[in-house]
């Protein structure tokens, strides 16, 4: 079970914004970074530190997935999961707070205090 964190709007506004590293190019296309390679096709990746380093869990299974202890504030996150699949991430009440861009997507600067679970589909 997770530790109890508090937070108010402005954590909830920075969980909205994890809108990733996407950038656009002159052809408006969406590019993100290559897949980290702990990061398999298929799944959606946590990891604890920024820029996908010390990888915390790996989901692929489409339900609602408490994540592990620990990811208890900045972190990063990888989407490599079918193309145009979404992930979506809950607050400890099971409440939506933010849903990903399409894979592949990515957040190399994400945090995890309002996060509890996952659901990778």
């Amino acid at each position: 079970m997770r530790t109890s964190h508090k937070f108010g709007l402005a954590a909830s506004a920075v969980v909205l914004g994890l809108a990733g590293t996407l950038t656009t190019t002159a052809s408006a296309q969406p590019q993100v970074a290559a897949a980290p390679s702990d990061c398999p096709k298929y799944y959606f990746c946590g990891y604890k530190k920024a820029n996908f380093k010390v990888l915390a869990f790996k989901f692929k299974d489409c339900y609602l997935q408490e994540i592990p202890d620990g990811l208890n504030g900045g972190g990063s996150w990888y989407n490599n999961q079918s193309a145009g699949t979404k992930a979506r991430m809950y607050d400890k009440n099971k409440k939506l707070i933010y849903t990903t861009p399409g894979a592949p997507s990515s957040d190399a600067q994400a945090d995890w205090r309002p996060v509890w679970y996952v659901d990778a589909c």
